[in-house]
């Protein structure tokens, strides 16, 4: 120390201080804290906020919002991969559940509409990660389902189960998340 200053000091082990490393270090590459819990806040936030403003089908826009709130997580963290799978999941979630009122489309297209969308929002993974191929798996599969739905081929999902079928999506992705190996 000289001075009263950590100028060039240098500890036992011929390290600089770890002060001196964190000062060092850029702005850019520092971790922002609270990124998602405090974009999780302002989507749940606003979805309340909606209704009061006379929004229809305003539940709907916090898949979008909580798909934004991961997104942002995904565009500011040091291991983004596992905020791009939930944000691309909601962002397509909230999308295939809004597009059929947005256009005023008939009942029958909400199904197909919704199916399609979360498979692009899983094809859109691999397409920003091409090194992680598992989302196509997934996508194939609401894929042959999407097109089962629309050319009237077969129910694949009998109607019994179809209410749980948006449950075990979000189950699904959350559970792969928790157990999957780190990202």
């Amino acid at each position: 120390m000289t001075n009263g200053t950590m100028t060039g000091t240098i500890d036992r082990a011929g390290a600089p201080p770890a002060d001196a490393n964190a000062a060092a270090a850029p702005m850019g590459n520092r971790r922002r804290r609270g990124v998602l819990g405090g974009a999780v806040l302002v989507a749940v936030g606003i979805t309340y906020l909606l209704p009061t403003l006379g929004v229809p089908n305003a539940t709907s826009y916090l898949f979008l919002a909580l798909g934004a709130a991961f997104a942002s997580a995904y565009f500011t963290g040091f291991s983004p991969y596992v905020y791009l799978v939930p944000a691309a999941t909601l962002l397509s979630f909230g999308t295939g559940l809004l597009i059929p009122g947005w256009l005023g489309l008939p009942a029958e297209t909400v199904a197909p509409i919704f199916l399609a969308s979360l498979t692009v929002g899983l094809v859109g993974v691999f397409v920003i990660r091409p090194n992680r191929r598992w989302p196509l798996i997934p996508a194939a599969i609401l894929g042959v389902v999407t097109l089962a739905e629309i050319f009237r081929v077969a129910t694949v999902i009998p109607p019994g189960l179809q209410p749980l079928f948006v449950p075990a999506i979000l189950i699904a992705v959350g559970g792969y998340l928790i157990l999957a190996p780190r990202l």
